[in-house]
């Protein structure tokens, strides 16, 4: 199960790259806005993260989203999203392409890959589960906190709703010309 969930998440990052910079090299407006595809794209993840974070609600999923991505619990506000984002990768915004695939991933009706790491996490029992019992129960709960938000997330970006539909259209031509 973890092997094909990793598999799927980087199929997802890659469908989420390509998808960007497809839009981009097709619009002479875009390549005019923006020097390259990747600033594009970061002004895309900008956005939508701008766009979450105008309520209450929508803060709160993303930091469940993040807790699972970056194993941190203290990740309760924004901006402490943004300093872990810019610590480990040089920018914030960059969840927003792991809340994209999760995203995608509980659309499409699977674990997240960090729900598939549970059992293994549980073997090595890396940090405290309390009321949970194990970390898998943990990941799932956190998880389903996150599929719960998921319409919520939706209707506050418009930005968001566009990628996942167009990430999903993708991955499910690959359906098709598989079967």
């Amino acid at each position: 199960m973890r092997i094909r969930s990793a598999i799927r998440e980087e199929m997802i990052h890659s469908i989420q790259v390509i998808t960007v910079k497809s839009r981009y090299d097709g619009s002479i407006d875009l390549t005019r806005q923006f020097k390259t595809a990747e600033s594009y794209y970061e002004h895309l993840l900008g956005k939508i993260i701008e766009e979450l974070a105008t309520s209450r609600e929508g803060q709160e999923v993303v930091c469940t989203a993040a807790q699972l991505y970056y194993e941190d619990w203290s990740i309760t506000s924004m901006q402490k999203l943004r300093e872990i984002d810019k610590k480990l990768h040089g920018r914030d915004g960059y969840l927003v392409s792991e809340l994209i695939r999760q995203l995608v991933q509980i659309r499409f009706g699977e674990l997240t890959s960090e729900e598939a790491k549970g059992k293994t996490w549980d073997q090595k029992r890396l940090f405290n589960t309390a009321k949970f019992g194990t970390t898998e129960n943990l990941l799932r709960f956190m998880a389903g906190t996150l599929r719960q938000g998921v319409s919520k997330l939706i209707s506050l970006s418009p930005t968001l709703t566009e990628a996942l539909l167009e990430i999903e259209g993708t991955i499910q031509k690959i359906h098709q010309i598989r079967d």
